[in-house]
């Protein structure tokens, strides 16, 4: 089976989002070997693939890319990032690239994709994979992405959710909040205004609010929610463990939402300011509330919370 050095998305909602791409890319033949932020290497170890890091430094970088090249006996690589700085340094690591021919670098790889026109993430990336298996010369084993993400998961994770759970005194049933979505879009905030208010809801319909923050997050998380438990930060193999076994994950557009969705968990995503035709949670089990434009209001989640909670127990 040839082995296809696959550069990662450089955000956690994008890594989730080309778990379809990857798997078309197994089923058809080959063998993804990831290269990609050191954050991704927990999230994806139960996929069983490769996986080497990279810092963001040039020279580091190089050196690994060539190391690779000699020690996978790659001879193709697959950029699922868009970026001009991805595509160069694949091609000074020797390393024939396929890619979108996006950012001006269409010169630098070997099989420029022409870039779709507008559809989900998953689908683009999927297309992309589907695309680069063409011009290899083989034949994609899918003809569209399936219905979820499919994320595995390693039996540590699922043993580190049941410690965390035990060790916090966690009731049985609980609900994943990610208050928190760092940066703007378009100038406005990602995030949802009142999810504290849902803690005390919650709580009264016999569910806990928890909340796992990064470690950048930590006091922009009491300040959000701060009636809901405090989680000390962990690795997101662990965190989609806690998400999968949650009753609801209640989160924002953000990489959070993605995550919950890899794993197939029932949850809510809330949205004002993003559309779910491109970023959507690619989940069955997904509800999504609210619009670009208008944020759902607090009785509406409500009502949402308390529909799902009693389809659980019916």
């Amino acid at each position: 089976m040839p082995t296809v050095l696959c550069r990662l998305p450089n955000h956690v909602g994008d890594c989730c989002m080309c778990l379809p791409a990857l798997r078309l890319l197994q089923a058809s033949g080959y063998e993804p070997a990831l290269v990609g932020k050191r954050w991704a290497e927990d999230l994806m170890a139960g996929m069983g693939w490769r996986f080497d890091p990279i810092e963001g430094h040039v020279s580091e970088d190089l050196s690994r890319i060539r190391y690779l090249v000699t020690n996978t006996g790659a001879t193709r690589s697959l950029l699922f990032p868009n970026s001009f700085g991805s595509a160069l340094l694949f091609k000074i690591g020797r390393v024939p690239t396929t890619g979108l021919a996006t950012d001006g670098r269409s010169l630098l790889l070997r099989h420029a994709i022409p870039e779709p026109g507008p559809m989900h993430e998953v689908e683009r990336f999927f297309y992309l994979t589907q695309e680069a298996i063409k011009a290899w010369g083989g034949v994609p084993a899918w003809d569209k992405p399936p219905s979820s993400l499919g994320l595995k998961l390693l039996k540590r994770h699922e043993a580190a959710a049941r410690n965390i759970i035990l060790g916090h005194g966690i009731p049985e049933k609980f609900a994943v909040l990610a208050p928190i979505a760092r940066g703007l879009h378009k100038g406005q905030n990602k995030h949802w205004a009142h999810f504290n208010e849902l803690c005390a809801p919650l709580r009264e319909m016999g569910v806990a609010p928890i909340v796992f923050p990064s470690i950048r997050e930590e006091a922009d998380a009491r300040k959000a929610c701060r009636d809901a438990l405090i989680m000390p930060p962990t690795t997101l193999g662990n965190f989609a463990a806690m998400c999968k076994r949650a009753q609801l994950v209640i989160a924002n557009d953000s990489g959070v939402s993605h995550v919950a969705a890899s794993v197939g968990a029932r949850q809510i995503t809330l949205i004002g300011v993003t559309s779910t035709e491109r970023t959507g949670p690619w989940n069955p089990e997904a509800t999504v509330l609210g619009k670009d434009g208008a944020w759902p209001t607090l009785d509406e989640v409500l009502a949402s919370i308390r529909s799902l909670l009693a389809q659980q127990s019916s």
